[in-house]
């Protein structure tokens, strides 16, 4: 075994002052899932891990529902969804407003500890600042961040978006749901299909979107991490994915043609086989949850 203890001191607590003197307060949590027939009378050398996806703003486990849980089930993944509280059919809408990040990173927690095995983490947008947070508690199978909201902290990002959406950008300041509009999520959707998604979306808590602007200090993380980018993406700026992949000493993968909203646009798939792929080669079947520590400047250590 090698080890870097100075490194890790950092990251082993899972429980913060915070959770136990503020604990988060539990709420149902809607778990949507796939599971691949026969799957946990695999032996374990065999079984692909789990993967649970965690979704952005004002979405909900149905983003991941319409496509890639069935699909990533088909190739053998154990394929889970939770919706955040407050969001799709969670409970908490009521305290919604008072939600805050801590609050999500709670919810993914606890649904973790609900999976049959450690998972490989995937989060989309605000849900790749969660799972980004989880991680720096908990040592999932791997990380996959799908055009991530940069954990460097988005005032810039927000700057540079004010000329062309001053509106949107105005009503995040004041407290009230980024809008999400179909032609920032999506690049190939015909108009009905992309109207009918954004008519699910929901409301999301002003704190946790204030907590953008903050810049935060994650790692070293005891994963592999994959970070993904779509260059027609019009909330999440490249150079943005550029430093988030920059922080874990990985080169970003960026795919063309398609926009935010990799799990609903149109080249869906063309999304989902790229995480898988990686998911085969980084984490294959019987792979321990313990893997190799990401931080800045890349791999420091691993723990066997």
């Amino acid at each position: 075994m090698s080890r870097t203890t100075d490194r890790l001191r950092g990251n082993t607590t899972v429980v913060r002052l915070w959770d136990w003197s503020l604990p988060s307060k539990p709420v149902y949590r809607e778990v949507l899932s796939a599971v691949p027939t026969g799957w946990a009378e695999l032996p374990r050398s065999q079984r692909r891990p789990p993967l649970l996806f965690v979704h952005g703003l004002g979405h909900g486990a149905w983003c991941w529902s319409e496509h890639w849980l069935a699909a990533a089930a088909e190739r053998g993944y154990p394929a889970y969804a939770v919706s955040l509280r407050g969001h799709g059919g969670s409970g908490g809408a009521k305290a919604l407003g008072r939600s805050l990040m801590r609050d999500y990173v709670h919810d993914v927690m606890q649904t973790i500890a609900e999976l049959p095995e450690p998972p490989v983490l995937i989060g989309h947008s605000m849900g790749g600042i969660i799972a980004q947070l989880v991680a720096d508690r908990y040592p999932l199978r791997g990380l996959v961040l799908l055009a991530p909201a940069p954990a460097h902290g988005a005032l810039p990002t927000m700057l540079t978006t004010f000329p062309h959406r001053p509106w949107d950008v105005t009503a995040m300041v004041l407290g009230r749901t980024m809008p999400m509009r179909a032609d920032t999520l999506f690049v190939g959707l015909d108009r009905t299909t992309a109207d009918r998604y954004v008519g699910r979306l929901g409301r999301e808590s002003p704190w946790a979107q204030y907590e953008f602007l903050r810049r935060r200090r994650i790692g070293p993380l005891r994963a592999p991490v994959l970070v993904v980018g779509a260059r027609a993406d019009k909330i999440i700026r490249v150079s943005d994915i550029e430093r988030t992949a920059a922080m874990y000493g990985v080169d970003p993968v960026f795919l063309d043609g398609i926009g935010h909203d990799l799990m609903l646009d149109a080249g869906w798939d063309q999304a989902l086989d790229t995480m898988l792929s990686w998911v085969d080669s980084a984490v294959p079947p019987g792979t321990p949850p313990l893997g190799p520590i990401q931080s800045r400047g890349g791999p420091v250590a691993t723990i066997s």
